[in-house]
């Protein structure tokens, strides 16, 4: 994983290398497990509606970089989907109360 500042390249399901920037990170309150979701750069200016997102358990070292592992089962899938629709519903909401 090479990083610079909220920049991640990593080597996708296909082997390929993709550009991604950190969408957030996040910490589980009870496991202290730590989480990033990250967007594919190159699919920003696409002009379809959704956008892949990928996200990784890591473990950062004392030298702030850090190492991603793929969700293992089926209970973190679920929470991290439910991390990502809260993130949607406060940027939403964030957008909502800039309006007004």
């Amino acid at each position: 994983m090479e990083q610079n500042e909220n920049k991640i390249v990593i080597i996708d399901e296909q082997g390929r290398e993709r550009e991604c920037e950190v969408l957030f990170t996040y910490q589980h309150p009870e496991t202290l497990k730590n989480y990033v979701v990250l967007y594919p750069i190159d699919e920003l200016d696409s002009d379809d509606d959704e956008m892949d997102l990928f996200a990784y358990s890591f473990v950062e070292n004392e030298n702030g970089d850090g190492e991603l592992f793929v969700l293992e089962t089926d209970e973190e899938y679920d929470m991290i989907n439910e991390v990502i629709d809260q993130f949607y519903e406060d940027q939403a909401a964030e957008l909502g109360n800039e309006e007004n």
